[in-house]
């Protein structure tokens, strides 16, 4: 995922921030993690950060005057270095600050492995009405509510087994996702208490371009709204719906996702098909985003 971008002359700068934030070379960081490391909160969540940063700092010559940017879940932090709120340094920094309070509000709950689950696919009334109570039931929050029912849930590992367990016949189509931390959920109210204290702490700054709050769908213009939105989204549902309903109602027309993948932009496209949307890693060079935008 990361080989190209650790190697790009254009990326060294992103490159020498986030080896300073780790406190080695993140080449060697990277080609040391094994198939289960990668996977491990702290791993993925810098892992990620350093694609969406360094891929920015790719395309961002090629581009436009931006009119809005939003991220999905990790990627709200990442947006305010796209909109010049954060220095990449500064980025990087709170990536670990964040993934380290995810971890430890995990660790006190127990949270284990396997963290959330994908509900998707159309189902009776009788399987919603089972799925709400098994929700209830085991202590489940809604971590992010992405389109048409389409929802993610967040709780630890074990209420997770036992509600994939009991809904599997119902719903073959549930997803267990590889994540060690209930994001998005109470279970890390203190995190989100402490995140609030290190931004207020940070360099973050007023964003140049506005930034749509994941959890409520606003536009995100001051430093004191940028300090609320990232801390409130890691107890609070993201409701990426309403996101993508703001990016069409703000009359954005077209949309590039970072990556890494295509999901979000997939997503637009099938909820709002008058905006052209695509991910950075849908074209085979990268170069090519700006005969795209022509």
């Amino acid at each position: 995922m990361l080989d190209e971008l650790l190697v790009a002359p254009e990326c060294e700068p992103v490159r020498k921030a986030a080896s300073a934030a780790l406190g080695q070379d993140i080449a060697q960081w990277w080609g040391a993690l094994d198939d289960r490391q990668i996977f491990l909160n702290s791993n993925a969540q810098f892992a990620i950060a350093y694609y969406q940063v360094a891929t920015w700092a790719r395309i961002a010559p090629l581009l436009p005057e931006i009119g809005m940017v939003a991220g999905y879940s990790l990627g709200e932090l990442i947006a305010y270095h796209v909109a010049g709120a954060l220095s990449a340094s500064e980025t990087f920094r709170l990536v670990r600050e964040r993934a380290r309070l995810m971890d430890e509000a995990a660790a006190g709950i127990n949270a284990g492995d396997g963290c959330m689950v994908l509900w998707r696919g159309r189902v009776s009334p009788a399987a919603l009405a089972a799925r709400d109570r098994a929700i209830a039931e085991h202590g489940l929050d809604v971590a992010i509510e992405r389109r048409n029912g389409e929802e993610v849930y967040a709780g630890p590992g074990a209420a997770i087994a036992r509600f994939v367990a009991d809904l599997n016949a119902l719903n073959p189509g549930l997803v267990r996702l590889p994540v060690t931390v209930p994001a998005h959920s109470h279970y890390l109210a203190q995190a989100a208490a402490s995140f609030r204290d290190i931004l207020a702490a940070s360099s973050i700054t007023v964003p140049g371009i506005a930034v749509l709050g994941a959890v409520d769908a606003m536009p995100v213009r001051s430093r004191e709204a940028a300090i609320d939105a990232l801390s409130r989204q890691i107890v609070t549902t993201i409701r990426w719906g309403g996101c993508m309903e703001a990016l069409a109602e703000s009359g954005i027309d077209r949309v590039i996702e970072l990556g890494p993948g295509n999901d979000l932009a997939k997503l637009v496209g099938v909820e709002h098909p008058q905006i052209a949307a695509h991910a950075v890693g849908d074209f085979r060079d990268y170069r090519a985003l700006a005969d795209w935008l022509q």
